[in-house]
């Protein structure tokens, strides 16, 4: 999608299996099931999705999905399928790893930043050699100490190598990291969850991360048990809402299993997100 200065595409790397009653805490089943519905073990669909901004002097990835570090076991109970296919979808593009210049973690849960380093030899190393890494201070301090209830979230593996290579930014709040693109704390999933926008002169692009993992979070008594922070969740979801509606701003959802950018519609019982079928 062309927002103006940038091109701005989504990165879907599949789908995986989450318990629904994780995935929708806050309803019971018999709500739920009615537009996702369950496998026979309670399961529903997730799609894991990232996004790739493409402007002048910068390529720039939002989240790096589960990369190909994970043991075959954990993705079979997780319903994935072939290892990241995140080299490939850069190739689409006429991309490879070494071309991109940024990196941005929304939060360093293991499905959005196991990409971020990949196998070499006996040794874990940055997947993209020539970008600088940005997260919220916050978010990096819980993710190397995590609490006895996101320890199971987090994979040291997955983001300490960054560290070394002295290409690591550690945010204190929010930041303009080029020209457009915007970097805000939003907390609510975890406590230095952050959100991004691209304001351009003709659309705008919001990637929620995992304040609205999917286009049926919209309501704020829908959310996931995996919230460490429920209110601020909200809280950030309600002031989405009031951007997103705008005409000219499209928002694309972490883990919609249908990927793509979605229009969010005011209705008169509450807000409904459109898929949009432009390029």
């Amino acid at each position: 999608m062309k927002t103006g200065r940038f091109d701005v595409d989504i990165l879907h790397e599949g789908q995986m299996l989450v318990d629904g009653g994780i995935a929708f805490s806050g309803i019971p089943r018999s709500e739920w099931e009615t537009f996702a519905p369950p496998d026979e073990r309670n399961r529903v669909r997730f799609g894991l999705n990232q996004l790739l901004v493409r402007g002048e002097g910068i390529n720039l990835l939002i989240d790096t999905g589960m990369g190909n570090k994970m043991r075959p076991r954990k993705r079979e109970i997780m319903g994935l399928g072939s290892p990241s296919a995140l080299y490939d979808n850069l190739a689409r593009f006429g991309l490879k790893p070494d071309d991109i210049t940024h990196v941005v973690f929304t939060h360093l849960h293991y499905d959005h930043c196991g990409g971020a380093t990949e196998a070499e030899g006996d040794e874990i190393v940055p997947a993209f050699k020539n970008a600088m890494y940005f997260v919220q201070r916050e978010e990096w301090d819980a993710a190397i100490n995590p609490s006895e209830i996101s320890r199971s979230s987090y994979c040291v593996h997955d983001f300490l190598p960054l560290q070394e290579t002295g290409r690591l930014k550690l945010l204190n709040g929010d930041l303009e990291i080029a020209a457009g693109v915007y970097l805000e704390v939003s907390s609510g999933h975890t406590a230095g969850h952050q959100i991004v926008r691209i304001m351009d002169r003709e659309l705008r692009v919001i990637f929620p991360g995992d304040i609205c993992p999917t286009p049926f979070h919209l309501p704020p008594d829908r959310r996931e048990a995996f919230d460490l922070f429920p209110a601020d969740t909200i809280a950030a979801r309600k002031i989405l809402l009031k951007r997103s509606s705008r005409a000219d701003t499209r928002v694309v959802f972490s883990h919609a299993a249908e990927a793509g950018f979605y229009r969010i519609e005011q209705k008169q019982n509450g807000f409904e997100a459109l898929l949009c079928h432009e390029n």
